[in-house]
Formats: C-alpha cells, sequence, structure tokens
C-alpha cells in the first residue's frame, strides 16, 4: 500500500508541472497577441496620421494656387523637393526642410509639369506642355523601415491669377 501511495504522489508532482507548463504556454501565447495588436493599432495610427498630413499638404498647394498662381506656383523649379510651411499665416513652398512633423513624419511636395496631347488629354510622355497645369505629389514618410504614403492631384490655373 504504502508503494502504490508513494507512486501517486510522484504523479501529481508531474501533473502539476504539466499544468504550470501549460497555463504559462497560455500567458506567453495572449502576451504575444496582445503586443502584436498594440503594434497594429499603432501602424494604424501612424498610417491615419501621415494621410492627414497628406492631405494638408495638398490642401496647401491648392490654398498657393488659389491665392497666386503668378507668384505661388509658377515661379518654382518643378521637379524639385519642396516643403510646405506657414509664413505670415500663408502657406508657402520652400526647399529649406522644416523638419519632422509630429515628432514622426516627414512630408515632401514635388510639382511636375504637365504635357498633353492634341485631344488636350494629359499624357506621361511626348505632347505639348501646359504652363497652366502641374502634377503635385505630396509624400509622408516616417519610421525604420521606411513608410510611405503618397496623394497625387493635378493643380491648374482655374483662377487665371
Amino acid at each position: 500500500m504504502k508503494h502504490k501511495f508513494h507512486d501517486a504522489k510522484g504523479a501529481g508532482m508531474i501533473e502539476l508541472l504539466i499544468a504550470v507548463a501549460i497555463i504559462a504556454t497560455s500567458f506567453f501565447a495572449i502576451a504575444q497577441i496582445s503586443i502584436m495588436a498594440l503594434r497594429a493599432a499603432g501602424d494604424r495610427n501612424d498610417k491615419a496620421q501621415a494621410l492627414a498630413l497628406a492631405e494638408e499638404g495638398v490642401e496647401a498647394v491648392r490654398t498657393i494656387r488659389d491665392g497666386s498662381w503668378t507668384s505661388g506656383i509658377a515661379p518654382l523649379t518643378f521637379g524639385s523637393t519642396y516643403y510646405a510651411a506657414v509664413s505670415g499665416g500663408k502657406w508657402t513652398l520652400t526647399l529649406s526642410n522644416p523638419g519632422v512633423l509630429q515628432n514622426k513624419f516627414t512630408r515632401t511636395i514635388i510639382l511636375n509639369n504637365v504635357s498633353r496631347d492634341i485631344n488636350d488629354n494629359i499624357v506621361a510622355a511626348g505632347g505639348t506642355d501646359d504652363p497652366k497645369t502641374k502634377k503635385a505629389m505630396v509624400t509622408v514618410s516616417w519610421g525604420s523601415p521606411v513608410k510611405n504614403i503618397q496623394l497625387i492631384t493635378y493643380i491648374a490655373d482655374i483662377l487665371k491669377n
């Protein structure tokens, strides 16, 4: 009888160790899932902020266009990298990098010339230059490895100013 009681005691310890191992593994798995969920939420938040900054960049370009095509858009060097900045309460495009936005993001704006074919359609190659229409590419970058959001729009001298 003593022999059976001694064996049952050892079996109980093994069962306890197996139960502890299963519980520890479960907690570890739950912790890993929680960490992944927090990272995913942070990534979604970063992407939403970057999209808002890109949309703000597009609106800045449109505001500059509406203020004066002649002084705000026409004198720019097309194909160069610009940064949106507020000066005197108005949006401007500057070659000087203002640094990171919201301690994380960099926003660049590149304006390019636009060409049109004989049917007045915008074409990627060939065609005739349209000095009253520009392609605006706003890119917001962040993180390591670098992630980007890019919005592309066309602006035209619709106010003839």
